[in-house]
């Protein structure tokens, strides 16, 4: 495998749980934040302004609030460094952490439970999400230390990923001691 391989993998959100209550919720605000300010501009007798101001400011809202609501998360591995990042609405992308591969002190299937149990042996400190769903297949976790600066001390944290066969063999190739792989990803 080439030493400087390049991995990027991209996962969306699905709307479930808080993140479809955070959509409906922005939704419904959206259509009561005209009715509020039309009525309160009815009571102030200034109504004929507010009819060019209301849908400017919605478009306004809109533009800004929409995008924590559809979120999308990359993963990408560079020469042994993990990179995950949050995409925001498609428009905007957020450095959550970075990573050498060979510092993770596992890798390995949520699904089994000897693994599951050392995760929570493990005692994360900080915890990451990268995955669709927790519901969705092949979900992976790594365990590692974060905070790596001089000013910070390390802390125990935990990464979700949905894994592929590519970012396994990928896994497999920086930290081969530490990566176990599932019967389905063999």
């Amino acid at each position: 495998m080439n030493e400087f391989l390049t991995y990027e993998f991209v996962v969306s959100q699905k709307p479930k749980g808080k993140w479809l209550a955070a959509r409906i919720g922005l939704i419904a605000f959206y259509c009561l934040y005209p009715l509020v300010v039309l009525f309160f501009g009815m009571k102030a007798q200034i109504i004929a302004p507010l009819l060019a101001f209301v849908p400017l400011s919605l478009w306004l809202i809109i533009f800004i609030t929409w995008r924590y609501v559809s979120v999308d998360y990359e993963y990408s591995v560079t020469s042994g460094t993990l990179t995950f990042t949050k995409i925001y609405g498609n428009r905007s992308r957020r450095k959550i952490f970075e990573m050498k591969l060979k510092d993770a002190v596992r890798i390995a299937p949520l699904e089994a439970p000897l693994e599951a149990d050392r995760a929570t042996a493990y005692a994360p400190e900080r915890e990451f999400v990268g995955v669709s769903s927790m519901s969705a297949p092949d979900i992976y976790i790594m365990l590692f230390e974060l905070g790596n600066d001089k000013n910070r001390e390390k802390r125990r944290a935990i990464f979700y990923f949905e894994a592929t066969a590519k970012m396994l063999s990928v896994c497999r190739f920086y930290n081969p001691s530490g990566t176990v792989l599932s019967n389905t990803t063999r």
